[in-house]
């Protein structure tokens, strides 16, 4: 166990010391301050001119009215959504928090859309954890040690997942100090409100509601990492492998929504990968549950990493 532990170490050791992580590190803080100076700079024109119960009311009073029009028409579920609208911004007149104002929260929540450059970042060091160590040639130092190829693989994925884990604790405290500190902790005790069952509005903790979202996010990179790293235990190439694993996640989710239509899509990583479209009641297809896309993901989950255990094992490195 000790020397499995010093593997992970050494492969830790390995990340800290390029200068390509702590580039990253530094591109992960400065999108952070840009995305706090557009969340302050930009602020809703409801704010600063003081009206927004007025703005809310005129568009309470829109939604009514699109019930009205569609009463026949419209899906249950819609109406529902709507009427939960409407009893959101009621809820927002009668406590007076205005939902326009910048503040720590929106600071926090903001930040997990960078989880996409997360995503990439991590791409980009998991497809190169394998790759180059041949590309560098060092691939027969690393073999000749008295540790078996599996636990190298095995150190080598875990102190990838640890990067990973760095980086998102990185990009939520940095996000929580910003927003403390630009917008002040006077609103950290504020709610977050869901539509609940007949479109009630029901609060919540907003620390909960903001980890669930990072919750979701993170299977999804775990998955793209596993992807990635079964694609450097493929190539011997870094290049290749990182090339390999940006183009399929980029083009992810636009394969999805051309072939949405097929029912067999339900079936591809790229449609199952994103939890978060079963919360939001967006699913790529109707016949699609979120148990279903958990298996789905096990699946690829496994099937990743026998790829990655035989590939390594198995490849000779003696030429």
């Amino acid at each position: 166990m000790s020397n499995f532990y010093r593997l992970i170490q050494n492969e830790n050791m390995k990340i800290v010391r390029r200068p390509r992580t702590w580039a990253m590190v530094g591109v992960l803080i400065f999108a952070l301050l840009l995305l706090t100076a557009i969340l302050k700079i930009d602020q809703n024109p409801n704010i600063q001119n003081n009206n927004w119960k007025q703005h809310l009311t005129e568009t309470n009073q829109r939604l009514q009215q699109q019930i009205d029009e569609n009463s026949a028409d419209a899906s249950p579920d819609m109406k529902l959504k709507l009427e939960g609208e409407i009893n959101k911004n009621l809820y927002y007149m009668e406590h007076n928090v205005n939902p326009y104002e910048v503040t720590i929260w929106s600071v926090v929540n903001g930040s997990s859309s960078l989880m996409v450059l997360i995503t990439l970042l991590t791409v980009i060091v998991a497809a190169d954890m394998l790759a180059a160590e041949y590309s560098w040639g060092t691939i027969k130092l690393l073999l000749v040690g008295p540790a078996s190829r599996t636990k190298i693989l095995l150190s080598k994925y875990i102190s990838t997942l640890l990067f990973t884990l760095f980086l998102l604790v990185l990009n939520f405290v940095v996000s929580f100090a910003l927003g403390g500190i630009l917008e002040g902790f006077g609103e950290i005790s504020r709610p977050a409100l869901t539509i609940g069952a007949g479109g009630a509005v029901e609060e919540g903790s907003m620390l909960v509601a903001i980890l669930q979202n990072y919750g979701f996010k993170t299977i999804e990179l775990i998955m793209y990492v596993t992807m990635s790293f079964m694609i450097s235990a493929t190539f011997r190439s870094s290049s290749m492998a990182i090339a390999f694993s940006l183009l399929f996640m980029l083009i992810g989710n636009t394969l999805v929504n051309i072939l949405s239509k097929f029912e067999w899509v339900k079936y591809l990583l790229f449609a199952n990968v994103n939890l978060s479209q079963y919360a939001n009641g967006t699913p790529v297809r109707p016949d699609m549950t979120m148990l279903f896309s958990v298996c789905v993901l096990l699946v690829y989950f496994v099937v990743f990493h026998l790829i990655s255990w035989v590939v390594f094992t198995k490849r000779d490195v003696a030429g």
